[in-house]
């Protein structure tokens, strides 16, 4: 016999103010987040990201890392609370003790992005150290778009998220809706397998150039500031770097980014491209890649490989759009120019919203500027299922 869903929500206690959006819910995984504001119901990209959504419903339900006796998510505290920004939880004993015993890699979706409040994601220390800690966004944080998984979205009661406050205690619930929700395995043993078959950011096979690129801002990586224009508390650079390398990672498209102190040399800046082409012979994305470049003070250029000029104007490339002037290079100013309007404007918003007594470094103008940059190629790049 079929039980009705209202029968069903009432047997697993889910709030009485969510039932009347619940019952539009489709088969699948859910959590309740039971906070002193009120309730909301984040659904759960299962089929996406299986693996971060197995550890996430182990800790909740207790199948994964029980504490004395109990569900590792057992007592949590918003500890983390920046408006407009993230609500972060998910350690117990923060910051007294550590994780669960155990970290993850990184499970980055295309299409799974930070673009709006209400987004849940995974915090973590660098590439693939993903444990037990989560967020989700109070806005637009695309910036962490392949820095961190998403593996869920709220479903219903968003207008909770800003009214929660840090050291407001909440409660985990998980809900299985249908036979796929039923079905979905959250134990050790299939935890364990999802994690061994995870591509890493850096493997034993890595070549010593690779490992290099990979583990950090230099010649050979794929973010490089040697002038350290960008701030370097936090270690701005190296975050890029992760970035563009976790790009490459998933979708299998390069991003190399340099930033200089100065313009080009007169004699090798001459021809139109010239400087930009052998730029990217050198860094070996002539042909499969992008490079983007910053000359100090405000000189930007992006060069397109030809195996990626047509995934960037999103048509068959004719030899007229190669010409100066034409398509290619119309696309690429209108991209830059409405790229570094963003990074402008959310400067500004900084400025004013921070303290006298506390004044928005202005290395941090370019880094919003390279984050609205970037995150413009990569979504525009990025492969569509």
């Amino acid at each position: 016999m079929r039980i009705p869903k209202l029968a069903l929500w009432l047997t697993m206690g889910v709030s009485a103010v969510l039932l009347p959006a619940m019952e539009k819910m489709a088969d699948g995984i859910y959590a309740e987040f039971t906070t002193p504001r009120g309730s909301f119901v984040v659904e759960l990209n299962y089929r996406e990201a299986p693996m971060t959504v197995a550890s996430f419903v182990g800790l909740a339900e207790g199948t994964i890392a029980p504490r004395d006796g109990k569900p590792f998510f057992t007592g949590l505290k918003w500890y983390r609370v920046v408006p407009a920004f993230v609500l972060q939880s998910g350690n117990p004993k923060a910051p007294e003790e550590g994780d669960p015993g155990y970290t993850f890699p990184d499970e980055f979706v295309p299409g799974l992005r930070h673009a709006t409040i209400g987004v849940l994601s995974m915090a973590n220390a660098g590439p693939d150290t993903n444990s037990c800690e989560f967020f989700l966004t109070l806005g637009d944080c695309t910036r962490l778009n392949y820095l961190h998984s998403v593996f869920g979205h709220v479903f219903t009661g968003l207008e909770v998220l800003p009214k929660i406050q840090a050291d407001d205690a909440f409660s985990i619930k998980i809900l299985r809706v249908g036979e796929a929700g039923r079905a979905f395995k959250a134990d050790e043993a299939t935890f364990q397998e999802l994690r061994k078959k995870a591509k890493r950011y850096a493997s034993p096979a890595d070549s010593p150039a690779e490992a290099l690129a990979k583990a950090g801002p230099g010649p050979a990586a794929f973010f490089d500031d040697p002038a350290n224009l960008l701030p370097v508390d936090p270690p701005r650079a190296k975050n890029f770097n992760f970035k563009l390398a976790n790009y490459q990672r998933v979708t299998g498209r390069k991003i190399i980014a340099r930033l200089f102190a100065q313009t080009p040399p007169t004699a090798e800046d001459q021809v139109p491209g010239a400087y930009m082409h052998a730029l990217a012979e050198k860094l070996g994305v002539a042909r499969t890649g992008v490079l983007v470049a910053y000359f100090a003070p405000d000189d930007w250029r992006v060069w397109f490989g030809d195996e990626l000029t047509a995934a960037f104007l999103g048509r068959p490339v004719t030899p007229a759009d190669l010409r100066p002037e034409a398509a290619l290079h119309v696309a690429k100013e209108a991209l830059i120019t409405t790229a570094l309007a963003k990074g402008d404007a959310a400067f500004t918003a900084q400025q004013k919203a921070a303290p006298a007594d506390k004044p928005v470094a202005p290395a941090q103008h370019l880094k919003l500027q390279i984050d609205a940059l970037l995150d413009a190629l990569l979504l525009r790049l990025e492969p569509k299922s």
